[in-house]
């Protein structure tokens, strides 16, 4: 129970400075291999297994927002919409699959990561594991300074491929920007684009169709054909202006519901149309009366009263839709946000406009219905007369109303080139790989490699329980030992004998002024080491030359090796005899032999004799094996002073603490070196 209790408190001992030091100098050893494997293997993987890695990098400057996308109070709204999204949300896009799966497609990745794989035939890879991988692990986006600058970088072992990577995502980046930014006016002259060649080839025919009648067929059109043909003319032109309204109303409608689906936080753009019973009754009304009011225009002019009357009518009711979708929209609005309800307002006037030019386009084809119908109780030479001439008419008008808004949209989309991304630094092939940094590398690997030289010198102090210097001995017992050195020899260890027989007897070196009784010396060691004996027979000598009357009991056999055993008394011849055999004038053995019983020195007798014996003895000697053992206990028991042995590397912690609880203990350290 004591030692354990001791073995705690040398455990629960604070460490201090000094003894980190003694740690790591006894471990140094284990701190410089740990500090040199881990250099090594950092050598290894630089020079034989990283794989250089070339970092492309590219800065793309975002547009600054010409103007405001919300009017009023909305505008000022913070989370509101602005023609330039927020530098983070760019990053998104360039990060986002729409971009990277472009960049997958143009360079063909899915076959060259397969190929790249260790087993291509076994590999099954999708594209949207490649898009995964690029977004990962080989595209990073990153803002500078928080300004309007984007750091592009691609990392990938092969450069070429890389460089041409960087050149894709910059290139599919600024389509997807150029998409994104676009307004109404923008999709409408996309729209005017596409249709105007093919109006101007439809037209190129029909004018070829009318050359040739008129060629071969002669005739003089009457003035009600030349009015009929004029009302086509007019009519036409109203159809195609009608349209290109409903197509610019449609784009407008597309951009507010981008708009709200932006400041909602929506991943994508959620198309909106509100609806109700009363709204679709409405819209039915507002048709019928767009269809009187063409038709009272063919009779009447705009300022008659019969077409005024309609005309108001219409515009009741399209501020009944309006209202009507107000109120439907209204309940879409989250918390009242001011933003949503700007937004919501004016998606509500897009979708009342939009209804009723589709109104006025139901009326105007009406109205050309009624003029075909006119057309058709003509002769059939003056209908087809007619027909090429209409058609002719329809095809300038609407060729001529194109290039006019074409024009007129071109001028006003003229700014949108400058509000797009811009490359300000392209991508190159850099010469050298950015990673690994191999000085940075091995720097950091030393630093690494002395850290855990450190933690494993530790963990290694922590769990050996060998004693492995003597600051380690006094730290655990709090005494100074006597320091032999080997080999064990008088000559060499003349101090050391002196030192410990002063432990043992004072100061006393005279014969004459000894004590009457003899002290017995208890000597054992803290595992099993050798040189216990000879420093016990070169005690004994040292006694012997100073006229101590020594007896040396060796319960251990091995004294057998360095003596004369024919001087020497067994056990039982020690029980059994009156007298010592004397190895010299003043020393004699007593040793167990083989022969001896194996606890022969518990016998009475033996103990008796023993004690008889302090009355001519100066100093008996008790040789024991290990410090935990049986006969240790024993005769420390019955011993004035116990003397205990301690070599490097072969004495352990928990033997120790059993012979330092030993009473009158001193101890004695071998010294290797």
């Amino acid at each position: 129970m004591e030692a354990r209790e001791l073995q705690q408190d040398v455990i629960n001992d604070e460490i201090t400075l000094s003894d980190i030091i003694q740690i790591l100098k006894r471990r140094k050893w284990l701190l410089i291999a740990t500090f040199v494997i881990t250099v090594a293997l950092t050598l290894v993987y630089l020079f034989f297994i990283a794989a250089p890695t070339y970092e492309i990098t590219a800065t793309i400057k975002l547009p600054k927002s010409s103007e405001m996308s919300l009017s009023g109070a909305a505008a000022l709204v913070p989370g509101g919409s602005t023609t330039s999204p927020a530098v983070d949300e760019q990053i998104e896009i360039i990060k986002s699959r729409k971009v990277l799966g472009n960049v997958v497609k143009e360079l063909n990745l899915l076959d060259y990561f397969k190929k790249k794989a260790k087993n291509p035939e076994k590999v099954e890879l999708t594209e949207n594991q490649v898009i995964k991988m690029l977004a990962k692990d080989i595209v990073t986006a990153t803002s500078k300074n928080n300004t309007s600058l984007i750091s592009l970088t691609v990392a990938l072992d092969d450069k070429e491929l890389g460089y041409k990577i960087a050149q894709s995502v910059i290139k599919n980046y600024i389509e997807v920007a150029k998409e994104l930014n676009k307004d109404e006016n923008s999709y409408l002259y996309d729209f005017v684009r596409q249709q105007l060649p093919i109006v101007e080839k439809e037209l190129a025919e029909v004018e070829a169709k009318l050359q040739e009648f008129q060629k071969t067929k002669s005739l003089m059109p009457t003035k009600e054909i030349e009015q009929l043909i004029q009302s086509y003319s007019d009519i036409t032109k109203q159809i195609v202006d009608t349209q290109l309204a409903i197509q610019s109303a449609e784009a407008q409608i597309a951009e507010l519901n981008k708009r709200i689906s932006e400041v909602k936080g929506l991943a994508k753009a959620q198309s909106y149309t509100p609806t109700s019973d009363q709204l679709e009754e409405l819209k039915k009304e507002l048709s019928q009366l767009e269809i009187q009011r063409s038709s009272l225009l063919l009779k009447y002019t705009e300022e008659a009263e019969p077409v005024k009357d309609v005309e108001k009518q219409i515009e009741v009711i399209k501020k009944m839709i309006n209202d009507e979708l107000n109120r439907i929209t209204s309940a879409k609005v989250e918390a009242q946000d001011p933003v949503l309800s700007e937004l919501y307002a004016s998606l509500s006037k897009a979708i009342t406009e939009k209804e009723s030019l589709k109104a006025a386009l139901q009326g105007l084809q009406k109205t050309k219905n009624d003029l075909d119908n006119q057309l058709s109780k003509y002769p059939e030479i003056q209908r087809e007369y007619v027909a090429l001439q209409r058609d002719f008419t329809v095809k300038q008008q609407t060729y001529t109303a194109l290039k006019a808004k074409e024009e007129e949209l071109r001028l006003s989309t003229a700014g949108m080139n400058f509000n797009v991304p811009v490359v300000i630094d392209e991508p190159y092939i850099p010469e050298k790989p950015a990673k690994p940094n191999k000085k940075l590398m091995l720097a950091v690997s030393g630093v690494l490699g002395i850290f855990l030289g450190i933690l494993v010198a530790f963990l290694r102090e922590a769990t050996d329980q060998r004693i492995l210097d003597k600051y380690q001995l006094t730290a655990i017992t709090g005494v100074i030992p006597t320091e032999f050195k080997l080999p064990i020899d008088s000559a060499k260890n003349t101090e050391a004998m002196k030192e410990l027989y002063v432990k043992l007897f004072g100061n006393n070196f005279s014969h004459e002024e000894s004590n009457k009784t003899a002290k017995m010396i208890h000597i054992t060691s803290v595992g099993r080491i050798t040189e216990k004996n000879s420093i016990s027979y070169e005690l004994s000598k040292f006694f012997s030359a100073l006229g101590k009357r020594t007896l040396i009991i060796d319960t251990t056999g091995d004294f057998s090796d360095l003596i004369d055993k024919s001087k020497a008394l067994s056990f039982a011849q020690f029980i059994s005899q009156s007298d010592l055999a004397q190895y010299k004038d003043t020393l004699s053995f007593v040793i167990k032999s083989k022969d001896d019983e194996p606890y022969a020195f518990f016998n009475e007798t033996f103990l008796e004799k023993v004690n008889l014996l302090k009355d001519t003895m100066d100093a008996i000697m008790i040789i024991t094996p290990d410090s935990d053992s049986a006969e240790a206990k024993y005769f420390e028991d019955i011993a004035n002073s116990s003397v205990v042995v301690i070599k490097p590397s072969i004495s352990e912690k928990p033997k120790l603490l059993f012979g330092s609880l030993f009473k009158n203990v001193h101890f004695v350290w071998i010294d290797k070196k």
